[in-house]
């Protein structure tokens, strides 16, 4: 085996690795928020003020409603 093909997986590995990290910090760098918010505590949980999201961006399902309880069966009786 010669000696260039012994580098060349880790010279193509580091330029991939390399393209890939110009790659998240180009992404990072676009999608940047001015204001990023800020988590506070508010009745019934957490909650984010402020921020870039809006409430379509992170569709969460609505929480299942507490069924009422059933009212007691009339007693029956002699």
């Amino acid at each position: 085996m010669s000696r260039s093909a012994r580098w060349t997986p880790v010279v193509v590995t580091t330029a991939v690795a390399a393209v890939l990290a110009c790659a998240a910090i180009a992404t990072a760098h676009h999608a940047a928020c001015d204001d990023p918010g800020s988590y506070v505590l508010a009745p019934g949980g957490v909650q984010l003020v402020g921020g870039c999201l809006r409430s379509d961006d992170l569709p969460v399902p609505p929480a299942p409603h507490e069924q009422p309880a059933p009212p007691p069966a009339a007693p029956v009786g002699d």
